[in-house]
C-alpha cells in the first residue's frame, strides 16, 4: 500500500542512521586505532543491534504479520534475515571481546561488519513488510516506542552506578517504579493489542520518576561545588593573611607593594579580595560565571602573593620569585578548570 509522508519521513531517517555506520566504521579504519574510536564504535553498533531487534521482535510477536509474509513466500526471508542478524549480534560479541583484549583494530573491524550486517538486515526486513502489504507505519512506531523505553532503562543502569549508597529511599523506590513501568515484554504485549497509549502513557510516567531522580543529583552536585569553592576561598584567605602576618614578624614594609597595585594598606586589599570572594560563592548556580569570577580572583591573589613573596625575598637579601608565590597560579588553574579538577591546588 502506499505510504504516508509522515511516514516516509520515519523510514529515511531511520535507515539514514543504519546507512551511514559504515562510512564512519571506514574513517576510523583508516585513522590510527586508540580506544575511544574502538569503544565508539562498538556503541553505535550495540545502538544499532538494539534497534534491528526491536524490529524483528515487533514482526515476530505479531501473528497477523507473519501470516501475511508467509501468504507472499517471504517467510523464509524473514528467518534468514533473523540469522543474518544473529551473526551480526555474534561479531558484535566478538568486538566487545577484542576491545576487552586492548585489541582495539580487531575491535573496530569486528564492529564494522556487525554494522554493515544490522544495516542490510535492517532493509530487508522493510522490504518484506512492503511487499506483504503490512502497516509499516504503525510498525516503525512501534519500535520507535521500544527504543525510547530501551533508552530510559539504559538511563536507570547509569543512575543507578552514579548514586552514592546512602541515597534516600524515595529515590530509590522512583528507580525501581520507572523500572517496572519500562518492563519489555508488557510493552511489546500491549503494542500486539493495539494498546500504545498505555505504552506511551507508562513512558511518559517513567520519564516524570527519573526526572525527579536527575533533580536530586543536581542538587547534590550543587550542594558539592559551593562547598568546594568555599573550601577554597578559606584557603585562599588564610594563605594571604598568613603572608602578611610572615611579613611583618619579620619587620618587612609591605606599603610600596600595596600601592605599587593599587592599595593603601593591607586592610583595603583584604575587604577587596573578600569582595571577590563573594562574588565568586554568589554565582554558583552557574558555571560559566563562577569559573570567569574564579579567574580574575586568582588572578588578583597570584598578583599579590607574588608581589610579597618577592618583597619577602629582597629584604632578606634573596632574589627570585618562588616560594609560595610560584605555586599560587598552579592553584588558581587547578581551581577553575573544572572546579578543582585542574592539575594545581584542589578544593
Amino acid at each position: 500500500m502506499l505510504l504516508k509522508s509522515r511516514l516516509t519521513a520515519l523510514l529515511i531517517i531511520a535507515l539514514l542512521v543504519i546507512t551511514v555506520l559504515p562510512a564512519s566504521a571506514m574513517l576510523y579504519g583508516q585513522a590510527s586505532v586508540q580506544a575511544a574510536p574502538a569503544e565508539e564504535m562498538i556503541k553505535l553498533a550495540d545502538r544499532a543491534a538494539q534497534q534491528v531487534k526491536n524490529l524483528i521482535d515487533l514482526v515476530q510477536v505479531n501473528e497477523t504479520a507473519l501470516q501475511a509474509i508467509e501468504s507472499v513466500g517471504l517467510d523464509a526471508a524473514l528467518e534468514g534475515n533473523v540469522s543474518l542478524y544473529n551473526e551480526g549480534a555474534r561479531k558484535l560479541s566478538a568486538a566487545h571481546d577484542a576491545l576487552a583484549m586492548v585489541d582495539y583494530e580487531a575491535a573496530v573491524d569486528y564492529a564494522t561488519e556487525s554494522l554493515r550486517i544490522f544495516r542490510e538486515v535492517f532493509q530487508s526486513i522493510h522490504v518484506i513488510l512492503e511487499k506483504a502489504e503490512l502497516q509499516k507505519g504503525q510498525m516503525v512506531d512501534n519500535q520507535g516506542l521500544l527504543e525510547a523505553i530501551t533508552r530510559e532503562i539504559q538511563r536507570i543502569d547509569c543512575l543507578r552506578e552514579v548514586l552514592l549508597e546512602d541515597v534516600p529511599e524515595e529515590i530509590e523506590q522512583w528507580l525501581d517504579n520507572a523500572k517496572s513501568l519500562l518492563d519489555m515484554d508488557a510493552a511489546r504485549a500491549l503494542l500486539l493489542e493495539g494498546n500504545a497509549a498505555e505504552v506511551i502513557s507508562r513512558l511518559q510516567s517513567a520519564k516524570e520518576m527519573l526526572s525527579q531522580v536527575y533533580a536530586y543529583l543536581k542538587a547534590k552536585a550543587k550542594e558539592s561545588t559551593a562547598w568546594r569553592i568555599y573550601n577554597y576561598c578559606q584557603r585562599i584567605r588564610e594563605r594571604i593573611s598568613e603572608e602578611f602576618r610572615r611579613g611583618n614578624q619579620t619587620g618587612v614594609d609591605f606599603t610600596g607593594v600595596l600601592e605599587s597595585l593599587g592599595y593603601q594598606n593591607e586592610n583595603q586589599f583584604m575587604e577587596a579580595l573578600e569582595g571577590r570572594i563573594q562574588v565568586v560563592q554568589n554565582k554558583t548556580d552557574d558555571f560559566q560565571s563562577v569559573r570567569r569570577a574564579l579567574e580574575e580572583l586568582g588572578q588578583m591573589v597570584q598578583e599579590m602573593d607574588q608581589a610579597l613573596t618577592q618583597e619577602m625575598k629582597r629584604c632578606q637579601g634573596g632574589s627570585g620569585s618562588g616560594g609560595v608565590g610560584s605555586n599560587s597560579g598552579s592553584s588558581n588553574g587547578g581551581m577553575v578548570d573544572g572546579y578543582g579538577q585542574g592539575n594545581g591546588g584542589k578544593p
